[in-house]
């Protein structure tokens, strides 16, 4: 049997008590990289299996707790680096293994198995557990235990088998793409590329996808992989960029600003952390006193602090370098859509009865004696949408509160659509850029009479009734904000709809209402 193998089987997968190495060897590598100065400083050691470490948008760095035992389900830390207190944050973690939070502040959790709860989960702020996918093609995963979070949301996550006496459901070990808007997940990397994949990461381009191949069986790989990531999310063929051939390789890992990767290696002979260029040339060692598991940068003013798993505690080093989070990283923005022609009402459908839909002089006009939305054909997950709006001249009718609204994210292909419109009214009606869930609860912003009173004063005199008005909305994950010529109306958060149609309405009091410059960008790859 392999030393490798035995080593691994013990330690990394039963979770075991950790091998032992007195932490003589300092620190050493590029100056650029590591301060000649650094040392690992062990922060809290009284787990057993310690994984998955990750920082929150405040700092505070929270990590898995994994114990062997069947009938123990795990735990989740925080640590408070202000305080350097440690607090359980979730008390039955199903398993957790790797941690991630999102865009939106999700803590997003990989659950293995030997009693875990085998899924992809977000935990939620009161530690509670929500199952985002456990199945795929009808079978249980095998036992998820790593991930990465991309900038638009789509996350990549490691399905190996290392411990558990379940069932095995599925017919590989494999990496897994869920799509969060829908649901949806597809087999991104098979076996017949990566044997048993652990430790996953992103490039700060967003290019390269980087993959652990951890096969601790006998003559099993042990290799780190690069994958170029497609624009719709496939991944290119592999690129071998590190062989450990007959050492043990790596766990977890993170990557810096400057695109290098930091891999938590469980070579018997040499563990620690290493940090590797994107082309494999090692720069630094950081030695650990057990067999490390992940590593992962703080964030803020701790930017430059690694945090490390390792045996049952956490540590830290400080660097000379930033680390990427690729979760928050900038969205980018696409190049703007034409929503409408100028010369016909193409890619557009009524879902109900419209008087007049036509295309004048360079307008989209819509007429309609009853209520009634306009769908468009494009629909984007994240987005900028613009458009000038014009209302009809105000009938002699008391109290003609003319309604319009530009809608987004809407879904339902036939009939009324649900979703999310941004409200276009008479100026006196006080709601203009005010954000309506459409068949999701109604009114978001402005809630109720006093909101909307606040909301009518600060307002005052933005639209103009007898203009053109420019409406602009932009909806990056739950984050929707509102612009009315030029001034934020709106700015919430909502999840009901991450993705979805764009539309226009007309309320149904008679009148032309008349559209111009419709166009909407896509921000990210989440399209």
């Amino acid at each position: 049997m392999p030393i490798r193998f035995l080593i691994c089987l013990l330690l990394a997968l039963s979770c075991s008590a950790p091998l032992v190495k007195s932490a003589t060897t300092k620190p050493s590598g590029n100056p650029s990289i590591l301060p000649s100065s650094s040392r690992l400083e062990k922060l809290w050691d009284d787990g057993e299996f310690t994984e998955g470490v990750t920082v929150a948008a405040d700092g505070s760095v929270y990590f898995s707790d994994i114990p062997s035992g069947e009938g123990t389900s795990g735990k989740i830390y925080n640590f408070d680096p202000k305080t350097r207190k440690t607090t359980v944050h979730c008390s039955a973690s199903g398993k957790s293994n790797g941690l991630m939070f999102d865009r939106d502040g999700r803590l997003i959790a990989c659950c293995g198995a030997n009693n875990g709860l085998m899924a992809l989960c977000e935990i939620l702020p009161n530690g509670k557990i929500k199952v985002l996918t456990g199945k795929f093609n009808g079978g249980r995963y095998l036992s998820p235990n790593d991930l990465v979070i991309l900038p638009d949301g789509m996350i990549y996550f490691s399905d190996p088998r290392y411990v558990g006496d379940e069932k095995e459901e599925q017919e590989q070990m494999a990496v897994y793409r869920y799509n969060p808007t829908d649901g949806s997940v597809k087999l991104a990397i098979g076996a017949d590329q990566v044997e048993k994949p652990n430790g996953i990461a992103l490039s700060p381009d967003g290019r390269t996808l980087y993959v652990a191949e951890n096969n601790n069986t006998p003559n099993g790989r042990m290799t780190l992989n690069a994958f170029t990531i497609h624009g719709d999310g496939s991944l290119g063929p592999k690129k071998v960029i590190v062989d450990f051939g007959a050492e043990a390789g790596i766990d977890g890992m993170t990557i810096d600003v400057q695109g290098n990767i930091y891999a938590a290696v469980r070579s018997t002979n040499r563990f620690g952390i290493v940090v590797y260029t994107s082309s494999g040339l090692e720069l630094a060692y950081i030695p650990t006193e057990t067999l490390p598991t992940n590593c992962c940068f703080g964030t803020g003013a701790e930017a430059n602090v690694l945090y490390v798993t390792a045996g049952g505690g956490l540590y830290r080093i400080m660097m000379n370098v930033a680390g990427f989070h690729p979760s928050t990283a900038p969205l980018a923005k696409g190049d703007w859509v034409a929503l409408f022609d100028g010369e016909s009402a193409k890619g557009w459908t009524p879902r109900g009865r419209a008087d007049r839909l036509e295309a004048v002089n360079g307008e989209l006009h819509l007429f309609s004696t009853a209520n009634v939305w306009v769908v468009s054909d494009v629909q984007m997950a994240d987005f900028e949408v613009e458009v000038e709006v014009k209302l009809p001249e105000q009938s002699a009718a008391k109290d003609d509160h003319f309604n319009s609204g530009l809608g987004f994210r809407l879904f339902g292909e036939t009939a009324k659509p649900k979703g999310y419109q941004c409200e276009i009214e008479r100026e006196s009606a006080g709601k203009n850029g005010g954000v309506y869930g459409i068949g999701l609860g109604g009114w978001l912003f402005p809630k109720g009479a006093k909101q909307t009173t606040a909301m009518r004063e600060k307002n005052k005199g933005l639209f103009r009734d007898d203009k053109w008005n420019k409406c602009r909305v932009r909806a990056v994950g739950m984050r929707i904000q509102t612009w009315i010529n030029g001034q934020l109306v709106s700015d919430l958060e909502d999840r009901k709809s991450l993705r979805g149609r764009f539309g226009i309405q007309h309320h149904g009091s008679g009148g032309v209402v008349r559209f111009r410059n419709l166009r909407a960008r896509p921000i990210g790859s989440r399209k």
